[in-house]
């Protein structure tokens, strides 16, 4: 009984600031850090495998002009 209570204090003691205010927040913002990282990893990869890409649609050799010479007024040419 007493080499499993030495065992226990002597990993009591190495395991540092586990039980302080200071070693409980550093665990859970190590924890958390490790958790959102893994689900970014996750919807990266499902965001890049699971969209195909889209076709690149070919450019017209020419650009299409309008027939009229220039701009259009948007009101009539009645100015009061």
């Amino acid at each position: 009984m007493k080499p499993i209570a030495l065992v226990l204090a002597l990993a009591m003691t190495l395991s540092g600031c586990s039980f302080s205010k200071e070693g409980r927040q550093k665990h859970a913002y190590e924890k958390y850090v490790r958790k959102s990282s893994t689900a970014r990893q996750k919807q990266r990869s499902k965001f890049h495998n699971g969209h195909p890409q889209m076709p690149v649609s070919p450019m017209p050799s020419e650009p299409v002009r309008s027939t009229s010479s220039g701009p259009e007024a948007a009101t009539s040419g009645d100015a009061h």
